[in-house]
């Protein structure tokens, strides 16, 4: 019988040891430091250049052990569903959102209430009225003056000048239309005509529509059969602008100087018609951005950087000319296809 009982005080006192085991750790434990980050990347488009952006930051998501659900508009420069997409985004149930904002002002405020949760970063476009902490992009006043330049080197004696437009609320498309009016009216500089003239004569907005973009650029050539320039400043417009001028006979006589590196754009380019490229690097925005969001997201309070200390990430771009894209279509290539077995695609 006292073996009995003995046995018994025994597995009892092992029961409580287990159990007060069970209560330290659960008291006691270490919560894991260093969480997986939950991020967003909502972008302006599904285009290949959207998808370069995607493709860079889920490089970065694997390189910096973040979890990266990217949000692909159907649509280039689809406003409407944009904004429906971030007045539904419950930024309590992440670490951090990148954003391709295609209204800066309509949707400054969805981005300071998405702030207010979590940290937000502007790519491509900025809102810099919003609460975000950070841009990471070109310097687009700085790619409208290099587009003011190519423009002057295709047509050195003036002329004319179209310009094709996305919409003017997109903060890049604003920067880089003032950079190259500011730049066209401009002095010359050195080595350039003195006595040169440039007159824009239309700013065509077409709110992403192709057919209108053909419509109202087909009215403008003919319109001004004396047209020196055209110049398009979104990723879609060269490919358009070439169509067009086909069908007028003016391939060569109007002058194109484009934006980014489409295939279209990059064909045209390396076949002379199109004088030139502003080529953006889209790849590294979206590695940028989520590294950035990555090493920040976690930070709370006074952790964070102070607003505005570290408010752009300029990546440059550059004029490609024919000579330049069979390098560059190379590189190109490699980045599209990167990223393409990632697991967080």
């Amino acid at each position: 019988m006292a073996s009995k009982n003995r046995m018994l005080v025994i597995l009892a006192l092992l029961a409580a040891a287990v159990a007060v085991g069970w209560y330290r750790s659960e008291v006691y434990s270490v919560p894991d430091a260093n969480p997986r980050p939950q991020l967003i990347l909502m972008t302006g488009g599904s285009s290949p250049y959207w998808q370069l952006i995607a493709n860079g930051a889920q490089a970065a998501a694997k390189t910096d052990g973040a979890d990266l659900e990217v949000m692909m508009l159907e649509q280039d420069e689809d406003v409407e569903g944009q904004t429906h997409l971030l007045s539904k985004l419950e930024a309590s149930n992440v670490d951090g959102i990148a954003v391709s904002p295609l209204d800066a002002v309509q949707q400054t405020r969805f981005i300071n209430e998405l702030a207010t949760d979590t940290v937000v970063v502007t790519i491509d476009s900025d809102a810099p009225l919003s609460s975000r902490l950070c841009y990471v992009g070109a310097s687009n006043y700085a790619a409208g003056s290099l587009c003011a330049r190519l423009v002057k080197e295709a047509k050195p004696d003036g002329g004319k000048v179209a310009v094709l437009v996305a919409n003017l609320t997109k903060n890049n498309v604003l920067e880089r239309k003032q950079a190259l009016e500011e730049g066209l009216a401009s002095g010359a500089s050195a080595g350039e005509n003195s006595d040169a003239v440039y007159e824009v004569v239309a700013v065509l907005a077409d709110e992403g529509d192709l057919g209108r973009c053909s419509e109202q650029l087909t009215q403008t050539v003919e319109q001004h059969s004396d047209l020196a320039c055209v110049v398009g400043v979104n990723s879609y417009h060269a490919e358009q602008i070439m169509a067009v001028l086909d069908k007028q006979n003016a391939i060569g006589k109007v002058k194109i100087v484009a934006f980014d590196t489409e295939d279209a754009t990059l064909e045209g380019v390396e076949q002379g018609h199109i004088y030139a490229t502003v080529a953006q690097d889209p790849y590294h925005y979206g590695y940028e951005a989520v590294r950035w969001l990555a090493h920040n997201s976690q930070r709370t309070g006074n952790q964070l950087p102070l607003m505005g200390t570290r408010s752009t990430v300029h990546i440059s771009t550059r004029a490609l000319r024919g000579d330049d894209v069979p390098e560059f279509r190379k590189q190109y290539r490699e980045l599209l296809g990167e990223a393409a077995e990632s697991p967080n695609q």
